[in-house]
């Protein structure tokens, strides 16, 4: 399809969010999103984040990437859009929020220009039906009670998709083949991004109920009130518009059910789950009979479980049976040895850099992953690897100036706190040692000759030296650290005879 710039190169950001544009999409019955040319989320109309399950969720700032995942893509159309700079029109795919909610659309995504440079990209989405990753994976495997299952077709992750070399990591890995050798409650806790799912989808794939059902679902992401009737299922009649509907316990008969983020479940209904677990049977809502189920439970933390159980959202008998095995997955900024390695697979996996050819990351980029704390841990790395792609063209190595904006200041902001944390300890030490970096004047006496100017460059030199050797010699990033220009603070390192290498 031939695309004319020319017919795009005034259809702007500014000019289809003005008030009067984003009173029609807000009331229109479709879904309508806008992202800027970095990728960041600048507006989703009410009907896609009330579907999506963003009502709750502030969307406007956040990258793309963080609200939307890869479901059997590479990337998200989206970032595509972006990559390629024309329209996806009609485009008929399933696609998944981070909270586990996956839709089956047509979508249209067209490119934005601002006097013909990159803008963003403006999407419009029909539903053309709504499912579960429960219902999605047991499309090509459905079940009979007392016969054998048919393989399923759903590529799960397994333990080779983990990638790393930390000890560790290594040694978690190991104990989490070991539970998929058995049929014992797994228990799975670490912070968000970490790859806790990725884990639970592995044991899976490697257990004997590997073709078996799956049956994945997020205590956090459905209302309480439904949570109960979703797990055990529901007969007709039971409130108003019930009808006879099995829950997931029921579909993940044979197979492994995940509940993710358990301690955000309801103490009252973690009393029913617990019995349910005891007895191996289930009874659906409005019903007098029970039903048995043979289940492997896979439960995901957000938390340490003990201090969940500490603050009182986790019950100790739940956790007790839950936890037969239990797997604590690290933070990334634990095991900052697999960042380049992490990186380079997300490279080497990416539609992007396929079109690209080899893409290499450098030195500079390298040592700011190493750097920074990584709060949104692998999920945030491959988020800014998906970014940096997108803005690095046709190049062929990913510098700074190819870091999606939101990463670059954060890792200011990280470097910041993280002098701000060293300055304070300093501080501290000085306190407490009773030593002077330069005198402070408390003790003068009339006698005194203590030049200001010394004074001044001797704190001066101080604070300069200290910044650089957290930016390791650099200049250009110790200048936005103290909010002047890389030549003005040359100007003033050759005026305290400072070298780069103080």
């Amino acid at each position: 399809m031939y695309f004319d710039l020319k017919k795009f190169a005034n259809v702007t950001r500014e000019s289809v969010l003005t008030p009067e544009m984003k009173a029609i999409w807000d009331d229109m019955g479709i879904g309508v999103a806008v992202v800027d040319a970095q990728g960041i989320c600048e507006y989703m109309n009410p009907i896609q984040q009330r579907v999506d399950g963003f009502s709750r969720i502030p969307v406007k700032g956040q990258h793309i990437t963080s609200l939307y995942v890869p479901h059997e893509l590479e990337c998200i159309p989206t970032i595509e859009c972006l990559q390629k700079s024309i329209p996806l029109l009609k485009k008929s795919y399933f696609y998944k929020t981070s909270n586990n909610y996956l839709a089956s659309t047509v979508s249209d995504f067209f490119p934005l220009f601002k006097h013909g440079k990159k803008d963003g990209v403006i999407a419009f989405t029909i539903w053309t039906g709504t499912t579960s990753l429960v219902n999605s994976r047991k499309s090509s495997a459905k079940t009979v009670r007392g016969k054998a299952a048919k393989p399923q077709q759903y590529k799960y992750y397994t333990f080779e998709s983990l990638v790393g070399e930390d000890k560790e990591l290594l040694e978690v890995i190991h104990e989490a083949r070991t539970a998929a050798r058995t049929s014992s409650p797994v228990m799975i806790w670490g912070e968000s991004g970490t790859g806790k799912e990725l884990f639970a989808q592995a044991i899976h794939a490697e257990s004997t109920r590997r073709n078996m059902p799956f049956v994945a679902v997020n205590c956090a992401a459905i209302p309480e009130n439904l949570l109960e009737g979703i797990l055990f299922g529901t007969t007709k009649g039971a409130y108003t518009d019930a009808a006879d509907k099995p829950g997931l316990f029921e579909e993940a008969d044979g197979g492994t059910l995940l509940l993710d983020e358990l301690n955000s479940m309801p103490l009252g209904l973690q009393a029913k789950l617990l019995r349910v677990l005891q007895e191996k049977r289930v009874r659906r809502l409005g019903s007098h009979s029970e039903i048995p189920v043979n289940v492997c439970v896979v439960s995901i933390l957000n938390e340490a479980p003990l201090d969940a159980v500490r603050n009182g959202i986790l019950r100790r008998d739940l956790f007790y049976r839950l936890a037969v095995v239990g797997i604590a997955v690290p933070a990334l900024r634990e095991r900052k040895g697999d960042i380049q390695l992490l990186a380079k697979t997300f490279i080497e996996h990416s539609e992007l850099r396929q079109a690209s050819g080899d893409v290499e990351i450098s030195e500079d980029v390298l040592q700011m992953f190493a750097d920074y704390a990584w709060p949104g841990n692998i999920r945030e790395l491959r988020h800014v690897i998906e970014g940096s792609l997108v803005l690095l063209g046709e190049g062929k190595c990913i510098d700074q100036d190819c870091l999606p904006r939101h990463f670059r200041d954060a890792w200011e902001q990280g470097l910041v706190n993280s002098l701000e944390q060293e300055h304070r300890a300093a501080q501290e030490d000085e306190m407490r040692s009773g030593a002077q970096r330069y005198y402070d004047y408390r003790g003068v006496k009339k006698s005194s000759v203590i030049p200001l100017k010394s004074c001044v460059q001797e704190y001066e030199t101080q604070c300069i030296r200290n910044v650089l050797r957290v930016t390791g010699g650099n200049v250009a990033k110790a200048a936005r650290i103290f909010e002047i220009t890389a030549a003005g603070l040359r100007y003033k390192m050759k005026q305290l005879d400072i070298t780069e290498e103080d």
